[in-house]
């Protein structure tokens, strides 16, 4: 019949006239891809696994990646931290990136990390790359979050791979940002798995078999985050016990070298052989990385999040010659170090959500590709 034959033809020249009309059809559909981007601020203190995080995300096409902060109560301090951070970024094609320092010191407490890991975090393990000429904020990290966030109009996540200082000081200083943010994924802490404070030739007389790093070094920084009612997910040693660095992975990633973000990771693993040998190394890190990207990574449940800190009257073995104040001008106090920083399930704190299972070999493999990916 004559007239349905021109029904498919009458279709057609309304959509060719709608497309002509309206071109930003397309341009809207190119404005959505971009703003599906996850805005990211990432806090980071500069240890072997924060550089392969920092190179992934600021590598990864699903990333915005608006700031990089740091602060000295992690494995860096500030002055390699302000030097390492651009350098690093330099390596990728990442555009302007605020990127500033917070304290010296933690919240309250005489711990920190081991000082032979500290000097590895100041100088990137030996591996030489060209200084960057990225400008660096002169001002405090929390004041960089605050002016980062103001700026923008989308939910930021934040991701923090270090201890939790600088969240810490944020949120107390400016209660009114935390709107602002979809959600912070942590790296730290431990709940069913054993700690790792006592690491064989390092730390071996630890009285503390419980906690993780990132937790204990600030462990009153942790217990303001968990109060806050932020959205949280934690990837902690649960979960990032599955990513074992292996000699296999190091061999199988230097097949795949391309670009020079990937070059210096591979130099990186040449030079931390022993650490993959020892069995000790976990791409801590780099799963809450792949976590922002891809919140697949993280499969659990919800719970409260309790930190214990227990005050002592003395300095103990384990106590460093800090400042006696804090940053705020108080006292700075003694704690117990066989239970700061310790994490348990329970309390009265907002539910976060606790990683527990991911895909191992997923996540090696996009970790791979990206940081091979040229684009």
């Amino acid at each position: 019949m004559p007239a349905n034959k021109t029904l498919p033809v009458l279709w057609l020249l309304s959509v060719l006239s709608a497309l002509l009309v309206s071109p930003s059809l397309f341009a809207d559909k190119n404005s959505a891809e971009i703003s599906a981007k996850t805005k990211v601020i990432f806090d980071t203190d500069m240890a072997i696994d924060d550089w392969s995080a920092l190179l992934l995300l600021a590598k990864s096409p699903n990333i915005e990646l608006l700031s990089v902060v740091a602060n000295g109560a992690g494995e860096t301090r500030c002055e390699p931290a302000m030097r390492n951070i651009p350098a690093l970024l330099d390596l990728t094609q990442e555009g302007h990136v605020e990127v500033a320092c917070g304290d010296d010191y933690p919240l309250d407490g005489y711990f920190a990390f081991p000082e032979p890991w500290r000097v590895q975090a100041d100088t990137l393990s030996g591996v030489k790359i060209p200084d960057s000429d990225r400008p660096v904020s002169k001002d405090h990290a929390v004041e960089v979050i605050h002016k980062v966030l103001n700026n923008e109009t989308d939910k930021v996540t934040l991701l923090a791979t270090g201890s939790l200082t600088n969240i810490a000081q944020w949120l107390t200083k400016y209660p009114q940002d935390k709107n602002k943010i979809d959600k912070l994924v942590i790296m730290g802490g431990a709940f069913d798995a054993p700690g790792n404070i006592i690491v064989p030739g390092f730390t071996d007389e630890h009285p503390n078999t419980k906690a993780e790093w990132n937790i204990y070094v600030d462990a009153l920084a942790a217990d303001i985050v968990f109060k806050s009612g932020l959205s949280i997910e934690v990837v902690g040693l649960d979960v990032t016990n599955e990513v074992k660095v292996t000699r296999e992975f190091a061999q199988n990633f230097k097949k795949h070298v391309q670009t020079p973000a990937a070059d210096f990771w591979d130099k990186v693993l040449d030079d931390n052989d022993w650490f993959i040998d020892s069995g000790e190394y976990y791409f801590w890190d780099v799963l809450a990385a792949l976590v922002v990207i891809d919140p697949q990574y993280c499969q659990g449940e919800l719970a409260p999040v309790n930190v214990q800190f227990d005050l002592t009257q003395k300095a103990t073995d384990w106590t460093l010659p800090f400042p006696t104040t804090t940053s705020d001008g108080k006292t700075r106090q003694h704690y117990d170090p066989k239970t700061f920083g310790v994490l348990s399930i329970g309390g009265d704190n907002p539910p976060a959500k606790i990683c527990r299972k991911t895909n191992a070999t997923k996540a090696f493999e996009l970790f791979t590709t990206t940081m091979n990916n040229a684009l």
